[in-house]
């Protein structure tokens, strides 16, 4: 039963997409980056309250999106799918 994700969900999102496409505008060089690692950006623009876990929420919710078939919602995202986990990228 698919669920359905709220506005201020959508609106995080959003966010999260906004804060990339700046991270990588002001990085010119960075051509991808470990989703945990912009943790303290998500932290210091308000979409995330803190960290914990090493990146846990930027992760559940990226596995959200994935689970829902979602993911087209991030234009910067990567996955690498892997036995047990995923790792999670944001690229250029």
């Amino acid at each position: 039963m698919p669920t359905t994700f709220s506005e201020k969900k959508i609106h995080r999102i959003g966010r999260i997409d906004q804060v990339v496409r700046d991270y990588f505008e002001k990085n010119v060089s960075v051509k991808e980056v470990m989703a945990k690692d912009l943790m303290v950006l998500f932290i210091q623009k308000g979409i995330f309250l803190s960290d914990y876990n090493n990146g846990l929420p930027i992760r559940k919710l990226l596995r959200e999106l994935d689970k829902e078939n979602k993911m087209n919602l991030l234009k910067h995202i990567k996955v690498i799918r892997k036995d047990i986990n995923r790792n999670w990228y944001f690229k250029k």
